[in-house]
């Protein structure tokens, strides 16, 4: 049972979170929670082709006229809830929504929903150690609110040596005082490498160092499902959403709820 303001008063607001007690212990401790095989069937078909039309409309138009490169991270298409009513079914997703208002207060927003496509070929795409949400003052000042953000990392292909498995470092999120080795894909003290079936689920803070191996053979397509409390800023990453997308015809039949996770309240 979570309490907290929602507009109009001070609400009980109950939630059924989708975790045991101890495994949101875990998740807050160790930066990471598992979810293997969580979606299945026909959502996971539905997703693998919506992410395929899409990829298959962008993906051209946003190579362009560049050169391979020695490395690349693939295709990442952003703003999928503006482009598709499939993916319009994970805003509320009871199984990641759950979670992240278990571990953020019940006050949570859509900070977005983008894709990575990745392919086997000469040009490796693989991706160096990173974080997703890092804004750390340096000295830290007495009052210093560290930002707070999870990541769903959702497969849609099987993690594992022919497409690329995922490293994430145990329990970097809360390491204030240091940065992932810049462009580095080396074997980091405390990483801990997942290989899963199609469907797996891979939560994180944001700024749990994270790295996908080399895909060698096969595809991987993978969304990025995320939320941060409502009083944070909405990623810039990939520009504004656009003005005609989906989520803008939501807005006049919307409840409290989808307002407050797509950013029109819930904050003072």
């Amino acid at each position: 049972l979570l309490t907290g303001h929602l507009e109009g008063g001070r609400p009980e607001h109950e939630i059924e979170v989708h975790a045991t007690p101890e495994e949101l212990e875990q998740f807050a401790k160790e930066g990471y929670l598992l979810r293997e095989s969580l979606i299945q069937g026909d959502h996971l078909e539905s997703l693998r082709d919506a992410l395929d039309r899409l990829t298959e409309t962008e993906w051209e138009k946003s190579r362009g006229n560049r050169k391979p490169t020695e490395r690349s991270w693939g295709f990442i298409p952003r703003h999928l809830m503006d482009k598709d009513p499939v993916f319009l079914d994970l805003l509320k997703f009871p199984p990641v929504l759950s979670v992240c208002r278990a571990m953020m207060g019940p006050l949570v927003r859509l900070r977005g929903l983008s894709a990575r496509v990745s392919y086997p070929g000469e040009e490796i795409q693989d991706t160096p150690w990173h974080q997703h949400l890092r804004v750390v003052s340096n000295p830290i000042p007495p009052w210093f609110s560290q930002p707070h953000c999870i990541d769903a990392l959702i497969y849609l292909d099987d993690l594992n040596e022919d497409t690329g498995p995922v490293a994430v470092v145990t329990g970097s999120h809360a390491w204030l005082d240091r940065d992932p080795p810049h462009k580095d894909v080396d074997t980091v003290e405390g990483q801990v490498v997942f290989e899963v079936p199609a469907g797996s689920v891979v939560m994180v803070h944001g700024n749990t160092w994270h790295r996908a191996l080399p895909t060698r053979r096969k595809k991987r397509r993978m969304l990025i499902l995320s939320y941060t409390p409502t009083w944070l800023r909405k990623s810039p990453h990939g520009g504004p959403a656009p003005t005609d997308g989906l989520t803008s015809k939501l807005f006049d039949d919307m409840d409290e709820e989808t307002r407050i996770l797509l950013g029109h309240g819930g904050y003072s």
